[in-house]
């Protein structure tokens, strides 16, 4: 969810060197303008395949990470004809809540939300709210807007069914650490609910498999773009 650039500092010079590198801010990050509605997986996956068709390019290489991830198998599943070939890492298919809990957090007011974000913030990377701040064309003020918006996308119930996943026919390759956030459990369903997926689990990782590790992810990543059809 951060920027383009220190999401992916440590693998964008690389694949430079055999892939024209474009990256993406969505709207509201990095240094996009945020347009005040809420975030959403779906119209960020629309973004995204306006812009490629505005490069005139497509079908194309997707690589996102966490809910650039989720973005990504939407962009698969509502524009297939955009995507060749599609790495997603630290994805999920819902939150990792009980129903009922979820279903409460839902239905928080703003105010409640207010209330329990300066906890939830603790639990977040130390870089993060910096890297946000440095960037955004609203300024730091706006990180609490930012911050509501986005466990507001975080909790989207369901962010693709069994039927979506099986209808992606681009070659996925599904990433996570063996730490992520998202269970190993619900990193295999999301492998086996794809029709050509391989699968990836790297070890000593949490989330930041991409910055933790990334010698390994960009080797594991070349290989599987560069494989035959």
């Amino acid at each position: 969810m951060r920027d383009f650039d220190s999401s992916f500092a440590r693998h964008r010079v690389e694949f430079a060197a055999s892939h024209a590198v474009i990256g993406i801010d969505q709207r509201g990050h990095g240094r996009s303008r945020d347009d005040g509605r809420p975030f959403s997986y779906q119209e960020m996956a629309e973004d995204t395949a306006a812009v490629i068709r505005q490069l005139g390019l497509g079908p194309v290489d997707v690589v996102g990470h966490c809910d650039g991830g989720n973005v990504g198998l939407k962009l698969a599943r509502s524009h297939p004809e955009l995507v060749r070939r599609l790495v997603v890492s630290g994805a999920n298919l819902r939150p990792a809540l009980a129903a009922d809990e979820l279903q409460r957090r839902l239905a928080w007011s703003p105010q409640q939300l207010a209330a329990f974000l300066p906890r939830f913030e603790k639990q977040l990377p130390p870089s993060f709210r910096p890297d946000c701040d440095a960037v955004t064309p609203e300024g730091a003020a706006h990180w609490p807007v930012f911050l509501a918006k986005s466990y507001r996308l975080w909790l989207t119930p369901v962010v693709l069914d069994a039927a979506d996943l099986k209808a992606i026919q681009a070659p996925v390759l599904v990433v996570a650490g063996d730490r992520d956030f998202a269970s190993l459990e619900s990193t295999a369903e999301l492998y086996r609910g794809l029709a050509k997926a391989q699968l990836f689990i790297v070890p000593g990782a949490g989330h930041g498999t991409f910055s933790g590790r990334p010698a390994l992810v960009n080797l594991t990543i070349q290989q599987f773009l560069d494989s035959p059809p």
